[in-house]
């Protein structure tokens, strides 16, 4: 008989989004395949530390979640593992797809790049079949990086865009828009004029679980964070050596 074959999920992408809207924040999430798909074993919050960040204690998570589990990603029983690359904090998703790499190359298993706003819209409950929902993240002045899903299934690649493009979207059958405290108040309001309904992004460990056993795995080495933008860091370094 073969060894059962896990599956390790890290959605640690957005760590201050979820602040006080009830459910999500950055956590760890272990399953188990099988012939009906991919059964949840346990979920773990990754705890804030100190300072008020959550990378600390991400690997300790994943020990506490695998202990409570009893079982143990080497002898070939961790089959992937499925992070949550982005758009989010830029620390955060880097720190998320470093530690996937290491556990993947430790224990042999494939890894898979989950979108964050694919975990979005898994997350969601109530809202019918999730036709033409959009997703709004990293929002930053007066942009936001937005991706556009039809039936749970992104109908587009994510962009950057400004309150001027939210017409498009209407026109297109958008009603319903995911979005945090950090979307620009120009894209909210012209969301609102349009009668959307907005709600707040839940990025649910095991949502990310249920992607992550449905999209094709690759090997740790391909495995990047998704940034919508070039980081600060790099533009600064560009402009004080072109100046």
């Amino acid at each position: 008989m073969s060894a059962p074959q896990h599956i390790l999920a890290i959605e640690c992408s957005n760590p201050g989004s979820g602040v006080g809207s009830g459910a999500g924040g950055p956590g760890v999430a272990l399953g188990r395949f099988g012939d009906g798909g991919v059964e949840l074993l346990g979920t773990e919050q990754v705890r804030p530390s100190g300072r008020g960040g959550h990378d600390d204690d991400l690997m300790p998570a994943i020990d506490r979640l695998f202990r409570g589990a009893n079982i143990t990603p080497r002898g070939g029983t961790l089959a992937r593992v499925a992070v949550s690359i982005g758009p989010g904090g830029y620390t955060s998703v880097r720190v998320a797809c470093a530690a996937g790499k290491m556990i993947a190359e430790a224990s042999g298993a494939k890894c898979v790049a989950v979108p964050t706003a694919s975990v979005a819209i898994e997350s969601l409950t109530d809202h019918g079949q999730r036709a033409h929902i959009a997703v709004a993240l990293a929002g930053k002045g007066e942009t936001a990086w937005v991706q556009v899903f039809d039936a749970g299934i992104a109908a587009q690649p994510g962009r950057i865009i400004t309150a001027a493009d939210i017409g498009g979207l209407n026109a297109s059958g958008v009603r319903l828009l995911i979005a945090d405290s950090f979307l620009p108040a120009p894209m909210r309001a012209a969301a609102e004029q349009f009668g959307w309904t907005i709600v707040p992004p839940i990025f649910d460990a095991a949502a990310c679980l249920r992607v992550g056993a449905r999209l094709p795995a690759l090997d740790p080495a391909d495995l990047v964070p998704l940034y919508p933008r070039e980081p600060d860091a790099v533009t600064l370094w560009r402009a004080r050596k072109t100046g």
